[in-house]
């Protein structure tokens, strides 16, 4: 459930700085791709593992200081829903993530935090992790549905990067992240659903015209997801997450996208909006 590097992020000289990122960018989407081929208790510790180094790179962050009890209740409730999910109880997972916000609040508060930034930590890593899990575990369709995710966010940073850069012009938000542009996002909207609609023929997905247009809408939200993730960063004064991938930062650097696009892709397979 990884993805390879963003081109138009990162930081360091030139040279084999790239090559770092590069390596590293193969070795994530491999093992990613791995565990979703493989499913069962190989996706299950992917997206366990994943998740648990999100809520301790968000909470490092944004409570400075004294963030392991936080952390630890993050997990536990990351950890409870995801096994409710495994169990076929995704209304009781949901209802451990709502449970998990007010509490975050009342732990912040009593340790002298901000509620705010606590509050939204756990859904932020917890129901995209959910909906790959749910997406996943379908009997007949799961690995196919998440090639297809992946494979339009991929798409979506790629078209973004290339209409950048190339077209370039106005900027889609330079208080937050100055390399953006309008065309990047079309551009990115686009690829997604060139990419997404071909990604669910080849896969055997149904209605993959009607999936061309969702991977339009997903490859678009995870833009909101990657400048989300910018503001955020930006609000607390630091370039990367964490230092945890060579070359890239951190996970929350790196699935950003993926962390807002994959609840729209599970809602739209869910809801049948098709």
């Amino acid at each position: 459930m990884t993805t390879p590097t963003k081109p138009e992020r990162g930081s360091g000289a030139p040279g084999s700085d790239i090559w770092v990122r590069l390596a590293s960018g193969v070795v994530l989407a491999v093992v990613g791709l791995a565990a979703v081929h493989a499913g069962g208790m190989w996706f299950l510790a992917l997206v366990g593992v994943v998740g648990l180094l999100l809520i301790h790179e968000w909470n490092s962050i944004t409570i400075r200081g004294g963030h392991g009890a936080m952390a630890a209740l993050h997990a536990a409730c990351f950890l409870g829903a995801g096994a409710a999910g495994v169990a076929g109880r995704f209304d009781l997972s949901l209802w451990l993530v709502l449970a998990g916000v007010p509490a975050s609040a009342l732990l912040a508060r009593g340790l002298g935090k901000s509620v705010l930034w606590p509050a939204l930590g756990l859904p932020y890593v917890a129901l995209p992790c959910l909906a790959m899990i749910w997406l996943r575990f379908d009997a007949t369709l799961g690995t196919a549905q998440v090639y297809w995710l992946l494979a339009t966010i991929w798409a979506t940073d790629t078209g973004a990067y290339a209409a950048g850069r190339s077209i370039g012009g106005p900027k889609l938000a330079p208080c937050i992240s100055p390399k953006k542009t309008w065309a990047g996002l079309i551009g990115g909207m686009a690829a997604a659903m060139a990419v997404g609609g071909a990604t669910a023929a080849a896969v055997g997905l149904p209605h993959p015209l009607g999936l061309a247009l969702v991977s339009g809408v997903v490859g678009g939200w995870s833009q909101v997801g990657d400048l989300s993730e910018s503001a955020m960063k930006r609000h607390f004064g630091v370039k990367d997450s964490s230092n945890l991938i060579p070359g890239h930062g951190g996970f929350l650097d790196r699935l950003d996208g993926l962390l807002f696009a994959a609840p729209v892709a599970a809602a739209a397979i869910g809801f049948g909006w098709l």
